[in-house]
């Protein structure tokens, strides 16, 4: 009789121990899912933002974009290349500023000597 009731504790103890350690895994295991979904989400809203901005500067008449290149890093847009007047600089900043789920435009493009 003892030895049943030992084995029967020893049973209900590793139950309850294999219960708490699959419990306090499913956090990290969510969260790991998570971070990747969001992560992925991320990226495509980024690409989204880069793809628009790009084809607002192609329907841009009197900006030269094809030397402006475009990165969007979490709803960071950094502008880069060269233009041959500063205004299509602040149109393609401007263009930027408006589009939507842009959070910060860097402008970093250069004015070609005359």
């Amino acid at each position: 009789m003892r030895n049943a009731n030992g084995n029967r504790r020893l049973l209900i103890f590793m139950g309850l121990l294999t219960s708490l350690l699959l419990v306090s895994a499913q956090p990290y295991s969510t969260y790991a899912a998570d971070s990747t979904t969001t992560k992925a989400k991320t990226y495509a809203s980024d690409a989204a933002i880069t793809t628009e901005i790009k084809g607002k500067f192609l329907a841009e008449k009197g900006l030269d974009s094809m030397d402006i290149k475009v990165e969007t890093n979490k709803g960071v847009v950094t502008l880069r290349g060269q233009v041959a007047k500063e205004s299509q600089s602040g149109t393609a900043e401007r263009i930027a500023r408006a589009t939507k789920g842009v959070r910060k435009v860097v402008n970093k493009i250069s004015i070609l000597p005359d």
